[in-house]
């Protein structure tokens, strides 16, 4: 079986490469640390289950994942995080990832949330009530990403080719879906929402 396993913590790396090769003997493991490395390995070949870090230099949370289910198609993806929000699992799940497992869980949990997934169920961590975030486009999205990171209206709109009156009422919309005041606010109910900046 070929598995990629991507995480920038070569620590944690190992130790899951360790619990891996207890699925099978002559278990296939690539190994890749950041965004662009785990798209060219998508890109380049057909994986059998993916455990995906959600915290990677290069992550923009589900916007990462759901561009890695449109490369990787009907290979399940687990996301692997130090994250515990209910909302942050709900938008991993909703972005079309099959399992979620934090990193405090133990090996053992890990190995069975992976034999789950690949019998073909979902899993989630037994103690989370998973939540119904806000439903955002694909475009709310990615200007909730640019908010993040710290761009103003002119920018977004340079970025995402836009007019600043049209990303303006984007940002007036997201506020009210958000339920915040400000941008500020709303990065830091983004981050959770969409995983960005989170390990």
């Amino acid at each position: 079986m070929k598995v990629l396993l991507a995480d920038d913590h070569g620590l944690f790396r190992d130790s899951m490469a360790v619990w891996l090769n207890h699925l099978e003997e002559n278990l296939d493991i690539h190994f890749s640390g950041n965004y662009e490395e785990v798209t060219n390995q998508l890109e380049n070949n057909i994986y059998e289950l993916i455990l995906l870090d959600l915290g990677m230099p290069g992550m923009q949370g589900v916007i990462s994942i759901k561009y890695f289910c449109s490369l990787a198609k009907d290979t399940p993806i687990i996301i692997v995080s130090a994250d515990e929000s209910p909302i942050t699992i709900s938008a991993c799940i909703n972005a079309g990832a099959v399992g979620y497992v934090t990193k405090a869980s133990s090996g053992e949990t890990i190995l069975n949330a992976i034999k789950k997934v690949l019998s073909g169920s979902k899993y989630i961590p037994v103690t989370t009530n998973l939540e119904n975030p806000p439903k955002l486009n694909s475009k709310q999205q990615q200007i909730l990403a640019l908010i993040i990171d710290g761009c103003s209206n002119k920018v977004i709109s340079y970025k995402l080719n836009l007019s600043e009156g049209t990303v303006k009422q984007y940002v007036s919309q997201l506020l009210h879906e958000l339920n915040v005041d400000n941008r500020t606010q709303a990065a830091n109910k983004a981050r959770e929402l969409l995983g960005i900046g989170r390990s």
